[in-house]
């Protein structure tokens, strides 16, 4: 019977368009991490100074996807997709144009205006609007494109940037832009009116205070001993901003977050395992081309095609994995794809100071198909565990712990290498690259290890409270 079900073909499209402008915010996100050599010497800027171009674009981001609930409610989604479609397409044509570092970073802050906006509309069509019986393959779609971007930015901001020049990484994205816009504009459509909700503005500066402090704190943890003081600040002044956000979402009547549902077990396990996933995903698209590029002395674009198998394959399984999701269930594809992540991981932690291109392009073979079956499940199962009424919630939640995710997982791990990299020892800088990699891979093996006993123990209790409604 579940295969009997047909999506309309203008319904198909919005998802597409939405998932467009997603992969456009995310892809950049990596893309342009590879480019900053490159954008250094074109501005005479440091590193420490060129890092807040992707510091900036997460800022922002993280600020702006928690206001996603609330923004569904009170604005049309045609609207609120062709505003974040603008501003992306704005802060594109100003990264293209921009004269001095300045107006780059600004442009980078209103991409992520437009990521901010743009990726949650793309779960928010399919939660609402898809069928039931494939709201599992629809949300691997949106999976693939969610996995797939940040995965495949080193390879493409590699190939551009080597052959046209960084600029062109914004360039290619413009037609992209502008025929993502179109579709979206005659395809997607409304099935709830907009409701006069009033504007929570102390919710709002607490959530911004919040990712604020906890964005830069874990974006500069690498300079912790130089910055003591601004580190510390900024960690206190966003868990203190994140406990009282919880305390006035409790009071307020119409809050940005239900925090009523954290209480619900099995989706609270899901969302935790569903930032370990991110964590541990582009901490690896961190740890990896630059293990291949300082330890092995390959150059960028040969560092992003040897990723590139292992990239494609995450990518590929979130829309097989979403199908096997509804039609065998959720458990074993998000159990199995969570142990094959594990595995890769182990299998990077166990080398890690004689890894060879080889040895890194079939672990993250693994790697890419265990992160591909469990990421976008994981999210589709979690949301399924809410309530109608709070599923709007949850989708805010993961999208928002999806871009905290990624300042996490990277900032963690450049930490680990950088600091193995400055120990005053006898290794040569290749072997000290290869040991703070061996470092950040023990990191990210426990973060693996947290996260299948996560995925266990939220199926167990789901099942239980289930056995017990039968029982009664």
């Amino acid at each position: 019977m579940k295969n009997n079900v047909k999506v309309p073909v203008k319904l198909t499209l919005s998802v597409i368009a939405a998932c467009l402008v997603s992969f456009c915010g995310l892809i950049t996100e990596t893309a342009v991490n590879i480019a900053f050599p490159a954008v250094m010497s074109t501005f005479e800027v440091s590193t420490e100074i060129v890092q807040w171009l992707t510091t900036g674009n997460l800022l922002v981001v993280a600020m702006i996807t928690p206001l996603a609930a609330f923004l569904q409610k009170r604005f049309k989604l045609k609207r609120l997709f062709i505003f974040g479609t603008l501003c992306f397409i704005i802060g594109t044509v100003l990264a293209i144009v921009s004269p001095n570092f300045a107006l780059l970073l600004i442009a980078r802050m209103i991409q992520g205006v437009g990521t901010g906006v743009g990726v949650p509309i793309a779960f928010c069509i399919i939660l609402e609007q898809i069928p039931f019986e494939k709201v599992g393959t629809y949300m691997g779609y949106g999976a693939l494109v969610s996995a797939a971007a940040p995965a495949l930015g080193p390879t493409y901001g590699g190939i551009v940037n080597q052959t046209l020049g960084w600029r062109y990484i914004f360039v290619i994205l413009i037609p992209v832009l502008i025929f993502t816009l179109i579709l979206g504009v005659n395809t997607i459509e409304e099935k709830h009116e907009p409701k006069k909700i009033p504007v929570d503005i102390l919710g709002i500066i607490f959530i911004m205070l919040t990712f604020l402090g906890l964005v830069y704190g874990f974006a500069n943890i690498a300079a912790f001993r130089e910055k003591m003081v601004m580190e510390i600040a900024a960690f206190v002044i966003g868990v203190v901003a994140l406990v009282l956000f919880v305390m006035h979402c409790r009071k307020c009547e119409n809050p940005l977050i239900d925090v009523d549902i954290f209480k619900n077990i099995p989706f609270t396990c899901h969302l935790v395992a569903f930032f370990l996933i991110n964590a541990i995903m582009l901490g690896a698209s961190f740890l990896l081309p630059n293990y291949l590029q300082v330890a092995l002395l390959c150059e960028s674009m040969i560092a992003g095609f040897m990723l590139l198998p292992g990239a494609g394959l995450n990518a590929l399984m979130g829309p097989f994995s979403g199908a096997a999701l509804d039609k065998i269930g959720a458990q074993l594809p998000i159990l199995l794809g969570t142990g094959l992540m594990a595995i890769g991981v182990l299998l990077f932690a166990v080398c890690g100071m004689k890894l060879t291109p080889g040895m890194i392009i079939a672990f993250y073979i693994i790697f890419g198909i265990g992160c591909g079956m469990s990421f976008g499940n994981t999210m589709t199962i979690g949301n399924l565990r809410l309530p109608v009424p709070q599923k709007a919630y949850g989708n805010t939640c993961f999208n928002t712990l999806m871009q905290f995710a990624g300042a996490v997982g990277t900032s963690v791990c450049a930490a680990l290498v950088a600091t193995a990299q400055m120990q005053n020892n006898s290794l040569i800088y290749e072997a000290k690259t290869a040991a703070g990699s061996t470092h950040a891979f023990l990191f990210l093996l426990i973060l693996a290890i947290v996260c299948l006993v996560l995925q266990i123990v939220g199926f167990k209790v789901f099942q239980t409270k289930e056995d017990t409604k039968h029982v009664l």
